[in-house]
């Protein structure tokens, strides 16, 4: 009798576990990470400001409060790599002399238990426009969908691995600056690691719209380049997520986001995305957070925790890229 209690206190308490895991992935998180970082207050987060440094502040606090670690030889979260005067930044830690004249990539991660030399990257990019695609001044570009979205994304599934503390593989989470000026912050950091040892890179980009994918889909871009979208959709095959590829994509969206940094070194890298340049307030004042499907985006946060299961695990690598 003592036996069976133990044993269904065991199934109890790692059941509970679970379930309080799984719960950090939720609504009210995913509504207060993108309210803060697409709010007035930030102005759109816009390389070399004071506002962007305040979101590169808050997601510095949020990867501390998770327990995740710097990226040696770094002794904290931000890596600086480019100054306002346009030159590159040799790879040091910055953590008491924060300047908005220079621009900051955040950094974090969870080593891995078996393999720590193996990693998979979680990236997405913080920084945004301060003027439209014709050159519209005078208003707010917050930047909601893009890409606080992906910012979100990738704090909220920090949070969630490092409670599960299960990983074999080492997870990096990424978030760079300097996307909307021709992925300078994903070229500055891709050339620091070594290529190899990175197994992938999700990319997650404009989740928080559903023009493109459709109601609980998501995009693989450049999917014919590796089987990532393979193995994302073979372990959500019990959930009601479809995953897509983006063979209809006329705007060459695989080249145009962060993962082609990691692509041209030959990673399996790709963006997830929920929608496409053709959203009507994409580099707009109207991107604003009220705008954003909640709901629809906390349901793809989840999918790609556990679409990335056999990465983590080590159970799955996707092909190498050759581009």
């Amino acid at each position: 009798m003592k036996l069976v209690f133990t044993a269904f206190l065991c199934i109890f308490f790692a059941s509970s576990y679970s379930k309080s895991v799984n719960d950090t992935i939720s609504e009210e998180d995913a509504k207060r990470h993108i309210y803060y970082l697409a709010s007035d207050k930030l102005r759109g987060r816009v390389n070399f400001t004071n506002e962007q440094l305040a979101a590169a502040i808050y997601i510095s606090k949020e990867f501390n409060s998770y327990g995740l670690q710097p990226l040696p030889p770094f002794k904290c979260f931000y890596q600086p790599f480019l100054s306002v005067s346009g030159y590159s930044l040799p790879a040091f830690s910055a953590c008491d002399t924060l300047s908005d004249s220079v621009l900051y990539n955040i950094v974090g991660l969870i080593p891995g238990k078996s393999n720590p030399d193996e990693i998979i990257i979680f990236s997405a990019h913080y920084d945004h426009v301060e003027k439209g695609l014709m050159g519209q001044t005078g208003e707010i570009y917050n930047g909601a969908n893009d890409d606080a979205s992906g910012t979100t994304a990738v704090l909220m599934l920090a949070q969630y691995f490092a409670m599960r503390h299960d990983n074999e593989r080492t997870i990096m989470f990424c978030l760079f600056a300097g996307e909307e000026l021709g992925l300078l912050g994903s070229h500055a950091f891709v050339n620091r690691i070594s290529a190899d040892k990175v197994k992938a890179v999700i990319n997650i980009e404009m989740i928080g719209k559903k023009n493109w994918a459709g109601k609980n889909s998501f995009v693989v871009t450049g999917s014919e380049y590796s089987d990532l979208k393979v193995i994302l959709k073979k372990n959500l095959q019990t959930e009601n997520v479809k995953v897509r590829s983006d063979r209809l994509d006329q705007t060459y969206l695989f080249m145009r986001s962060d993962n082609y940094s990691f692509a041209k070194k030959g990673i399996p890298a790709h963006s997830i995305m929920c929608s496409d340049y053709s959203e009507p307030c994409y580099h707009k004042p109207c991107d604003d957070a009220e705008r954003i499907d909640i709901e629809n985006m906390t349901t793809i946060i989840k999918a790609i925790a556990k679409g990335c299961s056999t990465l983590i695990s080590g159970k799955d690598t996707p092909r190498r890229i050759k581009l």
